[in-house]
């Protein structure tokens, strides 16, 4: 996680369609804070990414005591579970993540994630987990986030929340269709992007 994080109100920025009016260090929490009932029963997967400052551990802290303040007003159940790993962009380190998130998967589940922060290999490593989760858990993806500042003499303005879920489809479309040329699937994508030769 980032050693320098500010919190922003999200409502009505980018294409999320969050209208949450308080400000969050962790985008996803503005998310999740108009979507959780009392009746939902919520595993939390935070994947912390060590420093040698263990600034990683103050910003768990701060996610938690974030998300922990919106539930009091939406009453869901929620847990907590942490997958730490070290900095490290090996095959065997984005192996070792890969698999241990799939641990964390229950049949069924709807997943949101949030790849505003951390290594650039982990938004990577975490469409192909939910990729995994939706055909072999029967997992429903709600969202993939994406949370972006500008910055001005050093400081972040013009906060905006995206949601990248197309991105993920967008994969699993290539993975999963079967053409006999470049050309057929490029007619393939066109028609399930809803375009025609005339656009």
């Amino acid at each position: 996680m980032f050693e320098h994080m500010t919190a922003h109100c999200y409502a009505n920025t980018g294409n999320a369609g969050v209208t949450y009016e308080k400000s969050v260090t962790f985008a996803v929490n503005a998310v999740l804070a108009e979507r959780l009932t009392a009746n939902d029963d919520v595993k939390i997967v935070l994947l912390q990414t060590k420093d040698e400052h263990g600034k990683y551990l103050e910003n768990t802290q701060i996610f938690k005591n974030e998300l922990n303040a919106i539930n009091r007003h939406c009453g869901a159940k929620i847990t907590y579970e942490t997958l730490c790993t070290d900095f490290e962009g090996s095959r065997e380190n984005i192996e070792k993540i890969y698999r241990s998130i799939l641990n964390f998967f229950e049949d069924k589940c709807a997943l949101f994630a949030d790849i505003t922060y951390g290594p650039k290999p982990l938004p990577m490593v975490l469409m192909a987990a939910l990729n995994f989760a939706e055909k072999f858990f029967y997992a429903d993806i709600k969202g993939i986030f994406y949370a972006k500042v500008n910055f001005e003499k050093g400081k972040p303005v013009n906060p905006a929340l995206f949601d990248v879920t197309p991105l993920y489809y967008m994969n699993s479309f290539a993975s999963s269709i079967s053409a006999t040329s470049g050309k057929n699937a490029l007619l393939m994508l066109d028609t399930f992007f809803g375009k025609s030769e005339e656009d």
